[in-house]
C-alpha cells in the first residue's frame, strides 16, 4: 500500500506526526512525503498522487483542493484521511463521485470539545480562576459557589459536540433542554433531553451552551433581543463559532451583571485588542482551545482508520457525502 502525506516539513508536521506516528504509518505501507517545503500546487498534488492508495491530508496546511484535475492523475486513490475536523475546504464532490472514501477526526475533535465545554461549565460555576487569584492575593475567599449537579443545561444546536456533551453530563443528573429544529429526538439515548423553543432554552436554563453550525441562518442568532431572555445568574458558553453571538450585544448584557459567559471562539480571532469583552470580569476568555489537545491524538485516530481500511474492516470516522455537504470551512 502506498501512502502520501501532504503536510510539509515544519512545526505543524512535527506536532501532528511525531516519530511514533510516522513509524506506524511506515509499517502499514510505503510512505511518501511532501518534500517541497511549502504548500503544493494542484498540479504538484496530482503528480504526487499517482499510484497512491491513501492520502493523509490536512486542508488548511499544505493541501490544495482535490479537484477533478487532481483526481484524474490519482489512478489508485481509494481513501483520504484528515487529522482535522471539517474537510469542506479541500474535499470536492468529485472525490465522492469517484467512490473515494473520506475520513476525518471530526468526531474525535467533537469529543474533546465536549470535554472542554464541560470543563468551562465547572470553571464558571466553581469560579476557579477567581478563587485561585484570590489565594495568591492573600484573600482567603472560601465562600459558597454553584454546583453543576442537578442543574438545567440548555443546548442551542446539537451536532457531534452536543451529543458527546449529553453523554458526559449524565453523571451530574442534569436536565437538558435542546433547541435544534433539525434533530431527530429518537436518535438520542438520554431520556432527560427535552426539545424546546429557543426562548424556553434561554429563559429556563442555568447554563446555555452553543453548539449550532455556522450558516447564514445562525449568524448572530444570539442577539440583543434574545439575550434578554437568559435568566439571571445563568452561564452562557460558546465553543461553536464566534459569529453565532452578537459580541457587542453580549458585552452590553454582561455589563448588567445578570449573567456570566465563557467564550472559546470569537467572530474575529485573535480577539481584537479593543474588544469590549476584555474589560469585563464576568466573562472567561479562552483562545479557541476547547479541542486543542495534543495534535498527534488526531493523527493517531486516522492511523487506526488506515489500519482498519488496510484490513478490510468497517471505518469508524468516515464522512458520508451528506455530512460533507453540511460542513463549513
Amino acid at each position: 500500500m502506498n501512502l502520501f502525506i501532504t503536510l510539509q516539513e515544519g512545526e505543524w508536521k512535527e506536532r501532528f506526526l511525531p516519530k511514533p506516528v510516522l513509524d506506524t504509518l511506515r509499517r502499514i505501507g510505503d510512505v511518501r512525503m511532501n518534500d517541497y517545503g511549502r504548500a503544493m500546487t494542484q498540479e504538484e498534488l496530482g503528480d504526487r498522487l499517482r499510484d497512491v492508495d491513501v492520502c493523509f491530508a490536512l486542508g488548511w496546511l499544505s493541501c490544495p483542493p482535490f479537484t477533478e484535475a487532481v483526481l484524474e492523475r490519482a489512478n489508485r486513490l481509494k481513501l483520504i484521511v484528515s487529522p482535522g475536523a471539517s474537510v469542506a475546504g479541500f474535499i470536492t464532490d468529485s472525490v465522492y463521485e469517484r467512490g473515494i472514501k473520506v475520513c476525518s477526526a471530526n468526531d474525535v475533535m467533537a469529543e474533546y470539545v465536549a470535554e472542554g465545554t464541560l470543563a468551562y461549565m465547572l470553571t464558571a460555576l466553581r469560579q476557579i480562576p477567581r478563587r485561585e487569584r484570590d489565594v495568591r492575593a492573600m484573600n482567603w475567599n472560601n465562600g459558597e459557589c454553584e454546583s453543576l449537579i442537578g442543574k438545567t443545561v440548555g443546548l442551542v444546536g446539537l451536532g457531534a459536540v452536543g451529543r458527546h456533551l449529553i453523554r458526559m453530563l449524565q453523571p451530574f443528573r442534569v436536565r437538558i433542554k435542546l433547541y435544534d429544529p433539525y434533530v431527530d429526538m429518537n436518535s438520542l439515548a438520554y431520556d432527560a433531553v427535552e426539545p424546546c423553543s429557543l426562548h424556553e432554552v434561554l429563559s429556563h436554563s442555568d447554563l446555555v451552551s452553543i453548539h449550532a453550525s455556522k450558516t447564514d441562518e445562525t449568524y448572530r442568532m444570539i442577539n440583543r433581543d434574545n439575550l434578554k431572555w437568559i435568566k439571571d445568574g445563568a452561564v452562557l458558553i460558546n465553543t461553536a463559532r464566534g459569529s453565532l453571538i452578537d459580541e457587542e450585544a453580549l458585552a452590553e448584557a454582561l455589563r448588567t451583571g445578570r449573567i456570566t459567559a465563557v467564550l472559546d471562539v470569537y467572530e474575529s480571532e485573535p480577539l481584537p485588542p479593543d474588544s469590549p469583552l476584555r474589560e469585563l470580569d464576568n466573562v472567561y476568555l479562552m483562545p479557541h482551545v476547547a479541542g486543542m489537545v495534543k495534535l498527534e491524538n488526531y493523527a493517531w485516530a486516522m492511523v487506526k482508520e488506515i489500519e482498519r481500511f488496510a484490513a478490510g474492516q468497517p471505518l469508524q470516522y468516515e464522512i458520508p457525502y451528506r455530512q460533507f455537504k453540511r460542513m463549513t470551512k
